[in-house]
């Protein structure tokens, strides 16, 4: 049985929405979203359905709400990750190794914003990522990489890193790589390199161009 919870003070209803949103992250990582309920949610908490009902008038609302609030971390991550270093390619590889880890770490809440229905706080967050990784790229053109677009090279780094998140997310954990942190820099490494490398010219892919000479 579920213990009765005392009702919150006045002015404390921020407090039982917090407890919401942690219960309903540790279901959509246990579980995904087909294991969070309004009502599973609600008998954690020690509440009742109309009290969740308080914060959140559906079971998307809450869902969406959960996933952006671990995503608002995101950002906070990829800019403590590049603060201070000085060379632009370096810090977008940077970026992209704590955006891929980002998205294993979180597997549901990324599925659910990245592939799931493209609400409009979904589209809003795919936009928000799209932009801080061009100004990254657009850093890296002005620095002197050759470039024609920015706006291009940022699509086809953005289609590397989130492939390498998506590869992994959508089959059983057993299934990933045994050396995950590896898997990350070589996926970051190969982003960055086949985005920058073919930003004015990509030429078609040889043996002489992938072999060393003795």
């Amino acid at each position: 049985m579920t213990a009765s919870r005392t009702r919150a003070a006045k002015g404390q209803g921020g407090l039982l929405r917090d407890q919401l949103l942690d219960i309903a992250g540790r279901m959509l990582e246990d579980g995904g979203a087909d294991a969070l309920t309004i009502r599973a949610v609600a008998t954690s908490a020690g509440v009742t359905p109309p009290a969740v009902y308080l914060h959140f008038s559906s079971k998307q609302e809450l869902v969406h709400a959960t996933c952006l609030r671990v995503w608002s971390s995101l950002f906070v991550e990829l800019e403590a990750v590049s603060e201070g270093i000085a060379d632009p390619v370096t810090a977008l590889h940077e970026t992209c190794v704590a955006y891929i880890a980002f998205g294993l770490r979180h597997p549901a809440q990324y599925r659910l914003v990245m592939d799931g229905e493209a609400t409009e706080a979904s589209r809003h967050n795919e936009d928000v990522c799209f932009r801080y990784f061009r100004n990254k790229v657009t850093a890296c053109r002005e620095a002197g990489v050759p470039m024609e677009s920015p706006t291009e090279t940022t699509r086809v780094l953005c289609s590397a890193v989130h492939g390498a998140v998506s590869l992994l997310i959508h089959q059983e954990r057993d299934t990933w790589p045994s050396d995950t942190a590896r898997y990350v820099a070589r996926a970051a490494s190969s982003a960055v390199h086949g985005a920058l490398l073919t930003a004015s010219h990509a030429p078609p892919p040889s043996m002489s161009a992938v072999t060393r000479p003795d």
